[in-house]
């Protein structure tokens, strides 16, 4: 999954359930991807200010600041970053995630999923990143 530069994409985990945080950043390094953790939405913040990613994959209830209220800090910053929320309770949020669509390309998964389909979405995240890219010059 590295870029012609043979650089990693980059990605901040931020999930408060730390073996689902160590598994998805466990898939992810397997992938070749560079990865960040973060335990809450403070943390996950304050990490983005040092390793500003590519992509967030990120719960969305989350001690401290929610996934989607971290992300509106995170987007004053960079509002192209790639954004992955993983939740069980997307109904709940279903109003904020269609914005989150509409206006930043952001996917939602409902937990559990599997490796196969978070890897698919980071995978049509960089795809587009490149076309963006391409159509830009």
């Amino acid at each position: 999954m590295a870029n012609a530069m043979d650089k990693p994409q980059s990605v901040l985990v931020v999930d408060d359930n730390e073996s689902l945080n160590r598994v998805i950043t466990e898939l992810l390094r397997a992938k070749g991807f560079e990865v960040w953790n973060a335990y809450n939405g403070v943390q996950g913040y304050t990490c983005y200010l040092g390793h500003a990613t590519q992509f967030v994959v990120t719960d969305i209830q989350m001690p401290e600041l929610n996934g989607i209220e971290m992300m509106r800090c995170i987007r004053a910053i960079n509002p192209a970053v790639k954004t992955i929320y993983a939740s069980g309770a997307g109904e709940q949020f279903r109003t904020a995630l269609a914005m989150e669509e509409q206006d930043f390309g952001a996917i939602f998964l409902n937990k559990p999923f599997s490796g196969k389909d978070l890897i698919r979405v980071m995978s049509d995240g960089l795809n587009d990143s490149i076309r963006d890219i391409a159509n830009s010059k």
